[in-house]
Order: structure tokens, then C-alpha cells, then sequence
């Protein structure tokens, strides 16, 4: 069974930002091996002819260039370094983000009807535009610039990423904090029509000032926040502490610029786990199952795989196995691999096993005939003698003599 390694988290957790772990707990826990947090980068126009990053965990590809009206000339070279594979073969896709604004009738296109740029009805939940600066008209201008980023901007498989809503205060904006938001929930149900994720980059004052305090009842409650202005990798992980930009969302991802690149860090821990073993008679034809040890935190994804000497075991991937006779005298191993979003993978062996050749049949019982015994030697059989008689006769019996009188008195005689 899998186990949830809480208190090994918290004592991974401590040891990783430096804080000493209690002597006793340091003794009794066992081993523990977790991965690093998640890092990355984000890209975009800046960045067009340079050499990109190392891909890392994190990848995020900026759509336009600089506004939300505009596309981003290096967008598919860049989404190739963000879609690239891992080292393994896992296949990845970068999350993207878009330019946000309202420009209203300073920018060069204004709604004045339920209508996109390219005349799709917009359902409007803020009421009907007719032109004006206000937040039914703004939404429809979100929806519009949303519709637009996912379907003409060339990014493939857009309803299986996120997308990232870049709210600064570079670009241009109302007064209106409401018609701001306003923009910003048609946008959001714009990507979410072909199926993407919505999540909020910006900073706490930016936000604060473009957009203030979004009410729970916003289409953006939840929406997870990915936050920015640190200069160092310790100043990105103090903002993650910050709170959600929007109610009932959670700060996931954190920002930090560093000779001239952006670099990304979750702010959630990484898999953690324990180093998995083999129990069972590792011999052909018995069965061997999995100890997959203490992982965590909660909702990681545990996939198992067997090799022999080294080598994975095709079809080998389920918590049980029964070595056959290829494996006889092989080592077997099991490996782990804890998976959970916004962290990379933690994969851990067990130590090997070596299986034992089937035993060979006992052989067939045979029966020993019993050897004869040798004839037993007569013995007499004792009888009984009956004492001799004296045969009948008919001569007649001589008549007994009588003894002597005694010479001396018997004792006790009146003799005087």
C-alpha cells in the first residue's frame, strides 16, 4: 500500500530551507529523497534570434509581442524549445502567456455590439455593448483578443495548456477597475471555450491598481497566480508567500530576472519519496511484490517498472511480479516513479534481487522390500513330569516298625 510521507515532508521541507531537524527525528526517520522544486524560464519577442535556456521544468512562451493585438515573429521556435520532450521521452508542452489591456476607444479596435472583431456572438454576462467604456463592452474586447490568441495566433493545442493573462501596468488601461476585470473574465472564457487553463501573472500593487479586489463571484476566482518583480531565486520564493491575486486561488509559480532572463520556480515542494523494495521468494515461479515505500505530498502518481540486469521487463509496470525461468539467476529491480503537476518526477530503485532457479522435483518414493527372516531355530517345549507311581501290587504291605522308646526324659516330664 502507499504510503503519504507527511511527517518526511516536513522534515525534507526543514532540512532543504537550512532549519536543524531535531536530533531524534533525524535518527528515526529514514532515508529521504526528494527532488528539487521546479525551475524554468519564460521567453517571448525579447528573446527572438538569442540562444535560448536550457529547458527545464518550467517553460512559459510569451503569444504577441509586447500587446494583445500583435503575434510574437518567433512564437513557433520558441513553443519547439517549450514543447520539447524530456530527457526520458515524457512529452511536455510549455504553458504560454498573452498581452493584456483596455484600451477602449484609444485602441484600434472597439466593440460596438455582442460581436468579436470577426463577428462571433459573445454571450455577455455584463449586459449589452453598444459602444461605450464600460464592462459590457470591455468583455466583449477581452473575448474577442482571447478567441483571437487561441485560434489565430498559431498556437498548437491550445486547449491543453495554460494560459497565462499578463496584467501590467505598461500597457493600457481604464480607470474603470471593473471594466478592467471585465476584460479580463472574457479573455479568460474565451481560452476556456477550446478547453486551456487561465491562471494571472502580475505583481500585488499592479494588480491591486489595475484591477483592485476581484469579488468571489468573478469568473477568475480560483484561478491559480503566477507572480513576478523578484531580482533574486531567495526573492522569488519570499513571494510565493504572497496571497492569491484572485479569491480562492493559490500562488503556484514565481518570477525572478537575473542577467537579463527570467527565471520561474514553484512554489509548490517537489515529489518526495522513499526508496522503494522487493518483498516475496525471488525464485522461478514464485511472486514478488512491491514495497513502494512513503511518497508525497498529496496527489502524487505512482508508476512502477521491473528489470532484469538493467533492463526493463516489457509488460512489467503493475506493483506485482512473477519471475519465469529467463530471469532465473538474474538481478530483478523495481523502480517508482512519483509524478505530480507543476514538479518534476522523482523515480527511485530498489536494491536488486537475485532469483533462484526453480527447485527440481523431489524423485519418485520407492518401496524397500522387507527383508525375509531367517527360520527360527526348534526349542524343546518344556512339559510337566508327573511325579512316578508306584504301580499297584497285591502283595501285602510290610507293617511299619515302631521307633525305640527314648533314652532321656522329655522336658516337662513328673519324673523325680
Amino acid at each position: 500500500m502507499l504510503r503519504l510521507a507527511a511527517p518526511l515532508i516536513a522534515l525534507a521541507i526543514a532540512v532543504a530551507a537550512g532549519a536543524a531537524a531535531p536530533a531524534d527525528a533525524a535518527e528515526a526517520a529514514p532515508v529521504l529523497q526528494r527532488t528539487s522544486t521546479a525551475t524554468g524560464h519564460d521567453v517571448s519577442y525579447p528573446q527572438c534570434g538569442r540562444v535560448l535556456p536550457t529547458r527545464g521544468d518550467i517553460a512559459v512562451v510569451g503569444v504577441n509581442a509586447g500587446t494583445g493585438v500583435t503575434t510574437n515573429p518567433c512564437l513557433a521556435e520558441q513553443l519547439a524549445w517549450g514543447d520539447a520532450p524530456a530527457a526520458d521521452g515524457t512529452p511536455r508542452l510549455a504553458d504560454v502567456y498573452v498581452n493584456t489591456a483596455n484600451p477602449g476607444h484609444l485602441g484600434g479596435w472597439w466593440p460596438y455590439a455582442d460581436l468579436t472583431r470577426t463577428g462571433i456572438p459573445v454571450t455577455n454576462p455584463e449586459g449589452t455593448c453598444v459602444g461605450a467604456e464600460d464592462a459590457a463592452c470591455a468583455y466583449v474586447y477581452g473575448w474577442s483578443i482571447g478567441a483571437d490568441d487561441v485560434l489565430r495566433r498559431g498556437v498548437p493545442r491550445a486547449g491543453e495548456r495554460t494560459w497565462w493573462l499578463d496584467v501590467e501596468t505598461m500597457n493600457t488601461w481604464s480607470w474603470d477597475r471593473e471594466a478592467n476585470l471585465a476584460v479580463l473574465e472574457g479573455m479568460a472564457a474565451a481560452i476556456r471555450a477550446v478547453g486551456g487553463d487561465v491562471g494571472i501573472y502580475s505583481t500585488t500593487r499592479q494588480w491591486g491598481l489595475i484591477v483592485g479586489d476581484a469579488a468571489p463571484s468573478s469568473a477568475l476566482a480560483g484561478a491559480p497566480s503566477w507572480t513576478a518583480g523578484a531580482i533574486t531565486r531567495a526573492g522569488a520564493l519570499e513571494n510565493c508567500r504572497e496571497p492569491a491575486f484572485t479569491p480562492g486561488g493559490r500562488t503556484v509559480m514565481s518570477q525572478w530576472v537575473q542577467d537579463g532572463q527570467d527565471h520561474d520556480i514553484a512554489c509548490r515542494p517537489g515529489v518526495v519519496g522513499t526508496v522503494p523494495s522487493i518483498d516475496g521468494d525471488p525464485v522461478v515461479g514464485g511472486r514478488l511484490t512491491a514495497d513502494p515505500g512513503a511518497w508525497g505530498p498529496a496527489g502524487v502518481g505512482i508508476a512502477y517498472r521491473w528489470s532484469r540486469d538493467g533492463v526493463p521487463i516489457a509488460g512489467a509496470t503493475s506493483p506485482a511480479y512473477a519471475p519465469t525461468a529467463e530471469d532465473a539467476g538474474a538481478a530483478l529491480t523495481l523502480q517508482v516513479r512519483g509524478t505530480r503537476a507543476d514538479a518534476p518526477a522523482l523515480a527511485l530503485t530498489s536494491a536488486p534481487v537475485v532469483v533462484a532457479p526453480a527447485p527440481l522435483p523431489s524423485p519418485a518414493a520407492t518401496s524397500t522390500p522387507p527383508i525375509p527372516a531367517p527360520p527360527a531355530t526348534p526349542t524343546a517345549t518344556p512339559t510337566d513330569t508327573a511325579a512316578p507311581t508306584t504301580p499297584p501290587s497285591d502283595a501285602p504291605s510290610t507293617p511299619a516298625t515302631p521307633a525305640p522308646p527314648s533314652s532321656s526324659p522329655a522336658a516337662g516330664s513328673d519324673e523325680a
